[in-house]
């Protein structure tokens, strides 16, 4: 008697140039995660799902992979992506840049002066002329004011100032978050000058991978401002 031999049909898929196709014992979200970190070649989605397909078609039918196992290399592709893209947008210049400032003060949009436990704080504005007199007037939540500070002549540009904390009696206030207006007279008779004030306030974290570029997240309960926000670094 005379037996057929039951043959499987092969499967043949074609790889990118230099793609290296992983022993068969390691599997498609592995030799993802593999190329993400650095690992062999480097590999798109579109090479995952090539592996994956070749895996299923090729796989003992008598013992098929299960479900569970399949998720868990799906989940090892998500996070090997994840960790590719943002290893991308770290090592990008934006990034790199954003994530010197954690620590420092930066000068954004806004007129809050953010007091601290040291008792000091830091302003900064921008004139748009030169002027032969800029005040600094200080004042609470509640819209009091509180203290206030003569600069005398400043040069158009931007320009910075230090406040001690206290009040116009010499009384150390409460750290917290204070306003403050600037008023520049100009240097010349029928010239106009205008001031636009800067809250200065420390960078504590960054994130990464938004649509606008790096997010700073800012000290003092400021809402947090993409990079290209800042105006100074101090």
């Amino acid at each position: 008697m005379t037996l057929a031999a039951s043959v499987m049909p092969a499967s043949v898929v074609s790889l990118p140039p230099g793609t290296q196709l992983k022993p068969a014992s390691t599997s498609a979200a592995s030799a993802a995660a593999a190329a993400s970190t650095g690992v062999g070649q480097s590999l798109t989605e579109s090479d995952f799902l090539t592996l994956l397909t070749t895996q299923l078609e090729n796989q003992d039918p008598l013992n098929p992979q299960s479900p569970s196992d399949l998720a868990a290399e799906l989940a090892q592709f998500s996070t090997a992506s994840g960790v590719q893209t943002l290893n991308s947008a770290f090592n990008s210049g934006t990034g790199m840049q954003a994530a010197s400032l954690v620590g420092k003060n930066v000068a954004v949009a806004g007129n809050t002066m953010v007091l601290g436990a040291s008792g000091s704080a830091q302003g900064a504005f921008s004139l748009s002329a030169a002027a032969k007199d800029v005040t600094v007037t200080i004042a609470n939540s509640a819209g009091s004011i509180i203290g206030t500070i003569d600069l005398g002549a400043q040069a158009a540009g931007n320009q910075t100032f230090g406040w001690n904390g206290q009040d116009v009696n010499g009384k150390a206030l409460p750290a917290g978050n204070y306003v403050y207006a600037v008023n520049a007279v100009p240097a010349s008779n029928g010239a106009t000058v205008t001031a636009t004030p800067y809250a200065v306030v420390p960078v504590t974290s960054i994130v990464l991978g938004g649509q606008s570029g790096p997010i700073l997240d800012l000290g003092g309960g400021l809402a947090p401002v993409p990079l290209s926000s800042v105006q100074q670094v101090f």
